[in-house]
Parts: C-alpha cells; sequence; structure tokens
C-alpha cells in the first residue's frame, strides 16, 4: 500500500516558526486562524516563498508564509 506524505506549510511571524497542513486555504483564512494565536497585527504584510502576496493567494504544499511587521512599528497608534 503507498500513503503520500503531505507537505506542510512553515509559518514564521516573529519568533514563531510552525510547520502546519494549510494547502488549499487562502491567504485571508490563514491569517483569520493566527491572528490570535500568534498576535499578528491587521497591517502585517505576507510574503509566500520570498514573494508578497495578496488575502486571495491559495496555499499551496510546502510554501513557507511569512508575516512581516512593518518596520519602525512598535505598537498600536492613539
Amino acid at each position: 500500500m503507498e500513503t503520500t506524505a503531505v507537505q506542510a506549510t512553515r509559518v514564521v511571524y516573529g519568533v514563531n516558526d510552525l510547520e502546519l497542513d494549510l494547502a488549499g486555504r487562502r491567504i485571508g483564512v490563514v491569517y483569520t486562524v493566527l491572528e490570535q494565536v500568534l498576535n499578528i497585527p491587521r497591517e502585517a504584510s505576507v510574503t509566500v516563498n520570498g514573494g508578497r502576496v495578496d488575502d486571495e493567494y491559495v496555499v499551496r504544499p510546502g510554501d513557507e508564509i511569512e508575516f512581516l511587521k512593518n518596520a519602525g512599528v512598535k505598537g498600536q497608534q492613539a
């Protein structure tokens, strides 16, 4: 019997580095699921495999997603 290995998606935000099965999900959904767990700000930019993507990008097996906080942003503005 042959088994197929699922290639995990690597998700990085700051010191957080996770391997998850996210293939087939849109980046907007991934953000919604992880925003509170990883404390990701909504204005964070997203790259997949080093290139910027929008919320409609569909994750593929083996992708590397990185959420990046804009430089100089230390907290919520008053």
